[in-house]
């Protein structure tokens, strides 16, 4: 299930993923996964958008004004990528790829980082941030 969640949204499965620790721990390395898909949502949604509206420049040009006037929202963005011309379609492919590429490169960084902190609070600390050993030595 975990791995399921894991490609489905890394954010929901720092809640679920019982290698993360403690619930603290759990919710840091949920909001740094959320910030990093929305930065790179945004990234994508600027180049989209750019996109699109240098396609839309270019409707009379190639004709497809008229086309584009009619139909619904799947029509009007197949217009519009018609219309893109060639090299704004590879600089937007390049610069999408790109974007997701980065994105997930920072999610497996963010996990083991978080998994790397929840066994060194799980092997060195308890909840009051005293040692385990120091604490069974003193009990002894």
């Amino acid at each position: 299930m975990s791995k399921v969640l894991f490609l489905v949204s890394p954010t929901l499965n720092s809640f679920v993923d019982k290698k993360k620790g403690t619930t603290g721990n759990r919710i840091d390395c949920a909001m740094k996964h959320f910030s990093n898909a929305v930065v790179s949502d945004v990234q994508i949604a600027a180049v989209a958008g750019t996109a699109g509206l240098i396609a839309k420049a270019n409707l009379n040009k190639a004709g497809l004004a008229q086309q584009f006037a009619q139909g619904g929202f799947i029509n009007k963005v197949k217009t519009l990528y018609k219309a893109m011309p060639k090299p704004v379609k590879l600089i937007a492919a390049g610069l999408i790829g790109l974007s997701l590429l980065v994105r997930n490169y920072k999610k497996g960084k963010i996990e083991q980082k978080y998994l790397d902190r929840a066994q060194f609070v799980d092997n060195t600390f308890t909840l009051d941030g005293e040692n385990k050993k120091a604490a069974k030595d003193i009990k002894a």
